[in-house]
C-alpha cells in the first residue's frame, strides 16, 4: 500500500491539529469544567448556609413571640382571682388577637379542661400528656412534639405553661395550640428560589415550601433549632447553563481561537522549513549535478586548452608584431580564466572531507598570513591577526583548510577600496573552533547575501562564481559551516565553524 505526497501531508496536517488543538482543548475543558461546577457548588453551599440560618432565624423568632405571649398570659392569670368568666373571656380575646394559634384552653392540676377559648373543649382531659405532665413537675414551660390534626390535615404544637399562684402553687396549666401552617405562611414570604423544609426530631416533615425543578442539581443546609429540638434545611437548585455551561462557552471560543491562531502558527513555521529544505535541496541537486557534469568534462577540457596554450606562445613567438602580441596576451589570459573555472569545477566535482587529519589552526593560518600580507601591504590594508595562545585542533584536510582561508582572505582584501582593515581572529566556542575574518569594506546588501552561495554569481568582473561555493562544500564535507554577515557601509564578517577535535 503506497501513500501519495498529498495524503501523508492530510495526515500530518490532522495529526498537528490534533496535538496543538483537540488535546489541550480538551484538557482545558476538562479542567475548567471541573473548577467551573466545584466552585459554582461552593457558592451555591453558601448561599444555602445563608438561607437556612435565616429562616431559622425566622423560626426561632416565631416560637419566642408565641412563648413570650403564652407566658404573658400565664403570669396576667396569675395575678387574677378565679373567675371562669373573666378567664374565658381573656383566652377567647388572646385568641382573636393572635392567628398562630388554633386555640387555649386551662386544666386543672388533675388534667380536666376547665377554660377554654372554644367551648366544646370543656369536657376533655389532658392528664396523660407529656408536656402537661412536665410542665406541673417542672413548673416551666413545655413544648410537645408536633401532632398530626386529623380532621384539619395540620400539624400542630402544643405549649403548655403553669399559671403560678401568689402562693407558690401551680393549680392550673394553660396550653395554646400552634398552627405549624402559620409558621408557614411566614416562611414562604421570605422564599425565593429556594425549597425550605423543617423535621422535627424523628424526622417528619413539618411543613414543605415549595419544589424545585426535577432532576436538577440541588446543595441543601440545615441548621438545628435552639427553641424546639427541630431542624430547618435550605435548598437551592443549580441553574447549570448560567453557572456553568454559559462562562465555558464563552471561554472555551476564547481559547479554541487562540489554539487555532497557534495551529496556523505552527503549521507556517513548518511549511517555511519544509520550503527551506527544499531550497536547500534544490541547490544541493545544482551543486551535484555541477559537479557530475565537472567531473564527466574537466579533464576534456584542459586537454584542447593544453593544445591552445601552446599553440598561442608558438605564434606570439612568430609574429612579434605590437598588435599581435597584443591579441596574443589577451588569448592567453582568457585561457587562463577558462583554465581557473575548470579547475574549480573539478574540485566541486571531487568528494571533499575523505583525507581527514587533525590540525593546529594556528599552524595553518602562520603559513596562510605571509601570503596574504604581502598582497594587502600593496593595497596599504592592515591586517591584525589574534589568535589564542593554547592550541586549537580541526579534523580537516590541511589542503582543504588552506584554500578556504586564502579564498575568504581574498575576498577581504578584494572588498576593500583605498586600504582599510582585516581582522583574523579564532577561538573556541564550546565545542566548536570559529575563525573570524572581518573587514572594514564597502560590505552587501541583504539581496546579495542571498545570492552568494548560487553557483557563477559574483559581483567581480574576474570572478568565477565558484570560490565561495566551492569554500561552503568543503566545510560542510567536514561538519563546519561557511556564515557570512555583511552590511552596506560597515563591512563584511565571514565565519568557519567547524568541530573542535582532540589532540592527537
Amino acid at each position: 500500500m503506497t501513500i501519495d505526497a498529498n495524503q501523508l501531508s492530510t495526515r500530518q496536517t490532522g495529526l498537528l491539529y490534533f496535538l496543538i488543538v483537540l488535546v489541550p482543548f480538551g484538557l482545558f475543558s476538562w479542567a475548567f469544567l471541573h473548577m467551573k461546577t466545584n466552585s459554582a457548588y461552593d457558592e451555591l453551599r453558601d448561599k444555602a448556609r445563608q438561607l437556612s440560618g435565616v429562616h431559622a432565624l425566622y423560626v426561632e423568632s416565631f416560637f419566642s413571640e408565641t412563648i413570650g405571649r403564652m407566658e404573658s398570659l400565664s403570669i396576667y392569670l396569675s395575678g387574677e382571682a378565679e373567675d371562669g368568666g373573666l378567664t374565658q373571656r381573656m383566652l377567647v380575646a388572646t385568641h382573636r388577637v393572635d392567628p398562630r394559634f388554633s386555640g387555649f384552653y386551662i386544666a386543672n392540676e388533675k388534667g380536666s379542661i376547665v377554660c377554654s377559648s372554644n367551648p366544646s373543649e370543656v369536657k376533655g382531659n389532658i392528664a396523660g400528656r407529656a408536656e402537661f405532665k412536665l410542665a406541673l413537675l417542672t413548673r416551666k414551660r413545655q413544648v410537645s412534639e408536633p401532632h398530626f390534626g386529623q380532621g384539619t390535615g395540620q400539624y400542630y404544637v402544643s405549649i403548655a405553661t403553669p399559671i403560678v399562684s401568689p402562693s407558690g402553687d401551680v393549680r392550673h396549666v394553660i396550653i395554646g395550640s400552634l398552627q405549624i401552617s402559620e409558621l408557614e405562611k411566614g416562611i414562604q414570604h421570605l422564599v425565593r428560589s429556594e425549597n425550605v423544609r423543617m423535621y422535627d426530631r424523628a424526622g417528619h416533615v413539618l411543613l414543605d415550601t415549595r419544589d424545585l425543578p426535577t432532576g436538577s442539581r440541588t446543595v441543601s443546609s440545615s441548621i438545628l433549632l435552639e427553641a424546639v429540638p427541630w431542624q430547618v434545611e435550605a435548598t437551592l437548585a443549580m441553574d447549570y447553563a448560567n453557572a456553568v455551561w454559559k462562562p465555558y462557552l464563552i471561554y472555551a471560543a476564547a481559547m479554541l481561537v487562540i489554539l487555532s491562531c497557534v495551529f496556523f502558527l505552527v503549521r507556517a513555521m513548518l511549511a517555511k522549513k519544509r520550503l527551506d529544505r527544499e531550497l536547500a535541496r534544490i541547490e544541493a541537486d545544482k551543486l551535484k549535478l555541477i559537479g557530475t557534469i565537472a567531473a564527466g568534462t574537466a579533464h576534456e577540457i584542459r586537454n584542447p586548452l593544453t593544445g591552445i596554450k601552446g599553440f598561442i606562445s608558438l605564434l606570439s613567438q612568430k609574429y612579434t608584431d605590437e598588435r599581435d602580441q597584443y591579441y596574443f596576451a589577451l588569448i592567453q589570459t582568457e585561457v587562463n580564466r577558462i583554465n581557473a573555472i575548470v579547475s574549480e569545477l573539478l574540485l566541486i566535482g571531487k568528494p571533499a572531507g575523505l583525507r581527514k587529519e587533525t590540525i593546529v589552526v594556528q599552524d595553518v593560518m602562520k603559513e596562510v598570513l605571509p601570503l596574504f600580507e604581502s598582497e594587502a601591504q600593496l593595497q596599504h590594508v592592515r591586517v591584525t591577526a589574534a589568535l589564542p595562545a593554547h592550541p586549537l585542533h580541526v579534523a580537516i584536510d590541511r589542503d582543504h583548510f588552506k584554500q578556504v582561508l586564502l579564498n575568504l582572505s581574498k575576498n577581504a582584501l578584494e572588498a576593500q577600496e583605498g586600504g582599510g582593515e582585516i581582522t583574523i581572529t579564532a577561538a573556541e566556542e564550546g565545542d566548536r573552533i570559529r575563525i573570524r575574518i572581518a573587514d572594514t569594506g564597502k560590505g552587501m546588501s541583504a539581496e546579495t547575501l542571498r545570492k552568494l552561495f548560487v553557483p557563477f554569481f559574483t559581483m567581480k568582473s574576474t570572478g568565477t562564481g565558484l570560490g565561495l561555493v566551492v569554500c561552503k562544500q568543503i566545510l560542510d564535507s567536514y561538519g563546519g559551516s561557511l556564515i557570512i554577515d555583511s552590511r552596506v557601509g560597515a563591512g563584511t564578517t565571514a565565519v568557519i565553524d567547524l568541530p573542535a577535535a582532540r589532540a592527537q
